[in-house]
C-alpha cells in the first residue's frame, strides 16, 4: 500500500508545468563527435576517431579508435570503426563477437548492453555475459524486435529513435531479460538521438540541433509528462547526462559541461 501511495503522489506531479532556469555551462577543451557519461565516468570519440576518457580536466586516450563509445553499469564498451564491438577488461580492450556491424552501443542499463547496426536492427547482451566476458569463447547477443538508429537504457525503461526520428519506449527490460517484451510505446516528439542516464534522466537532440529534457520520468511514470527545451549556446549534435552534469557536443565539435539550477513549478 505504501508503494501505491508514493506512485499516486508522483503521477499527480505530471500536471505541473516546470520552468527551469537557464543552464550554467562551461567550455571543455577538445573537439569530439560523440560523448557518453555514466557511473561517474565520461568518455568520448575525438574528431579524428580516438577513444578518450575525461580525467582531471583533460582527455586521456584509451589506445583505440572507434565510432561510438558508452560507459555505465555494464562497464566501458566501444564500437570500432569497422563495426566490431570491444569491451574494456582490466587494462585493455577485448573483442566481443558482434551481432552484425553495430553503429551505436549503450552500457547504461542494469548491467546489460544494447546497440543498433547500420540496418537499424537492435541487439542486446544480458548482464551475466556482459560483465563476465574476458575475451575467451563467445557470447550470445539477442535480437530485439523493431528498427531503431539509436537506443539507450536506464533503470525504468529503454528509449530509442528510428530513422524517421520517432521516439519509442520499451518497458520491462532488465539485466536478466535485456530483450524485454515486444511492445513499444510511441512518445510524442521528434529526436535524432536520445540518451537515458544511470539515474533515469532522459535527454535528446532533434534535427535542428535543439536539446530537450524529458520531464517527470520515474518508476511510477516511466513515460514522463512532457519535453522541456533547454536553452544552450549554439546548435548541438549529441548530449549525455550523469550525476548532475549535462555534457553537450556542439555541431562544430566543441564540448560544454552544463549544470542545472533548481527548477520552479507553477500549478
Amino acid at each position: 500500500m505504501r508503494g501505491w501511495i508514493v506512485c499516486v503522489g508522483l503521477l499527480v506531479l505530471s500536471g505541473i508545468v516546470w520552468v527551469a532556469e537557464a543552464l550554467q555551462c562551461e567550455a571543455v577543451p577538445g573537439v569530439l563527435k560523440q560523448i557518453d557519461a555514466g557511473a561517474g565516468r565520461v568518455c568520448g570519440i575525438l574528431k579524428e576517431g580516438k577513444v578518450v576518457e575525461f580525467r582531471d580536466g583533460h582527455w586521456v586516450e584509451l589506445e583505440a579508435s572507434g565510432k561510438h563509445v558508452s560507459v555505465g553499469p555494464a562497464g566501458l564498451w566501444r564500437v570500432g570503426v569497422d563495426g566490431l564491438v570491444f569491451k574494456w577488461f582490466r587494462s585493455g580492450w577485448v573483442q566481443v563477437n558482434p551481432a552484425g556491424n553495430l553503429i551505436q552501443i549503450d552500457a547504461g542499463g542494469d548491467k546489460f548492453v544494447v546497440g543498433c547496426n547500420a540496418s537499424h536492427s537492435i541487439f542486446c547482451l544480458n548482464h551475466r555475459p556482459a560483465l563476465s566476458y574476458d575475451g575467451t569463447g563467445s557470447v550470445s547477443w539477442m535480437a530485439v524486435p523493431g528498427k531503431l538508429k539509436y537506443y539507450s537504457c536506464g533503470p525504468v525503461g529503454c528509449w530509442g529513435v528510428n530513422q524517421l526520428d520517432e521516439i519509442h519506449v520499451k518497458l520491462g527490460v532488465s539485466g536478466n531479460s535485456c530483450h524485454g517484451p515486444e511492445k513499444w510505446y510511441r512518445i510524442p516528439g521528434s529526436l535524432s538521438m536520445v540518451e537515458v542516464s544511470v539515474d533515469g534522466e532522459v535527454h535528446g537532440v532533434n534535427k535542428h540541433g535543439w536539446v530537450y529534457k524529458r520531464i517527470g520520468v520515474s518508476a511510477c511514470n516511466p513515460f514522463g509528462s512532457g519535453w522541456e527545451h533547454l536553452r544552450v549556446a549554439g546548435l548541438s549534435s549529441h548530449v549525455s547526462y550523469d550525476r548532475g552534469a549535462l555534457w553537450i557536443i556542439c555541431r562544430n565539435g566543441d564540448v560544454q559541461r552544463c549544470s542545472f539550477s533548481e527548477a520552479l513549478s507553477f500549478e
